[in-house]
């Protein structure tokens, strides 16, 4: 029963534990199939999340939702899931012109979100249209998509609705559950590598354990920008990471060592400007260049962090205007 699980994790001190990935699985699959009702998928929920979900409870969680998306979205095809779940506040959300640059340089990108996660954040799937990046509602609108700009946008809706009402779930409790950061994770195309963002430092860990538990072979996490999936270039960041199957570790240097880190006009239309060139922007041109360089560092980890830079760079000043 459902509740067995609830009385594991919430007894007292010396009589609770964690669940484990098995039982993790099948208490949210429980919950999908319709034998647990949503009132006690919130307070299993939040008993996690008051000591922190385990790598093997996200594991488990994520295998459930993965097994409710459809096997249609795995053949697209795609080099690296790009999954924005934060939405941006103090700065707009320049991975996507770095999105957009990899793209041109060969990359098949599949970024992923839910639009109205938290309304006081400017979402990445707002500046979509205007960037020219297209919202796929199907496998066949993404693959189409894919073949002709290497870059697509899906909508958490299209690939996993069961999901939203339970990250709607934040707003009635008034905290984040273990599926904010699953929601992550789902990798729905199945694309052998994947950038994670997450905003509170740690989880960064979490992501790349949970992703060892679930087969991914590469991945980085780290502590972004508003919690984003895209270097803050103002600060070193730690990444946590899943190298072809293996967990590692790795550390990139501070890139603006006096960078002042004001606020930016946080939409599309400025992050057109500086894509022409209207707009000379040092800060964001930091962060694009930092986030293509650990993906490129991804791709290929024996090229060192310098030489990854400096292709960014070349890739961002040669990009079509």
């Amino acid at each position: 029963m459902f509740s067995d699980y609830i009385k594991l994790t919430g007894r007292g001190e010396k009589g609770r534990r964690s669940l484990t990935q098995a039982e993790s699985f099948d208490a949210l699959s429980s919950y999908l199939k319709g034998d647990a009702e949503l009132l006690q998928l919130a307070v299993l929920l939040m008993l996690q999340r008051v000591r922190c979900e385990t790598a093997e409870e996200a594991a488990g969680y994520i295998e459930a939702l993965r097994s409710k998306i459809s096997p249609q979205w795995k053949t697209l095809q795609a080099d690296l899931d790009w999954p924005c779940f934060a939405g941006k506040k103090r700065q707009p959300p320049w991975l996507m012109l770095a999105a957009k640059v990899l793209a041109e340089n060969g990359t098949r990108i599949v970024l992923h979100g839910y639009n109205a996660v938290d309304a006081i954040k400017y979402q990445v799937e707002s500046a979509c249209p205007l960037l020219g990046i297209t919202i796929a509602q199907t496998p066949e609108q993404a693959k189409q998509c894919l073949d002709e700009s290497n870059i697509c946008y899906l909508p958490l809706q299209s690939y996993c609705p069961e999901l939203i009402p339970l990250l709607n779930l934040r707003e009635k409790v008034g905290l984040r559950t273990p599926l904010n950061t699953v929601a992550r994770s789902l990798n729905p195309s199945n694309a052998p590598y994947a950038i994670h963002g997450v905003f509170h430092k740690s989880y960064e860990k979490l992501h790349a354990k949970a992703a060892l538990l679930t087969n991914e072979t590469n991945l980085i996490a780290f502590k972004g920008e508003g919690g984003e999936s895209e270097v803050n270039p103002r600060v070193s960041t730690d990444i946590c990471a899943v190298q072809n199957g293996v967990y590692i570790e790795q550390e990139w240097p501070t890139y603006l060592n006096e960078a002042s880190g004001a606020h930016t006009e946080v939409s599309a239309e400025y992050l057109q400007k500086v894509w022409t060139g209207e707009i000379e922007d040092s800060y964001g041109d930091a962060a694009i260049i930092c986030t293509i360089a650990v993906i490129l560092k991804q791709f290929e980890p024996e090229k060192s962090q310098s030489d990854c830079l400096l292709l960014a760079e070349q890739y961002w000043q040669a990009r079509k205007r």
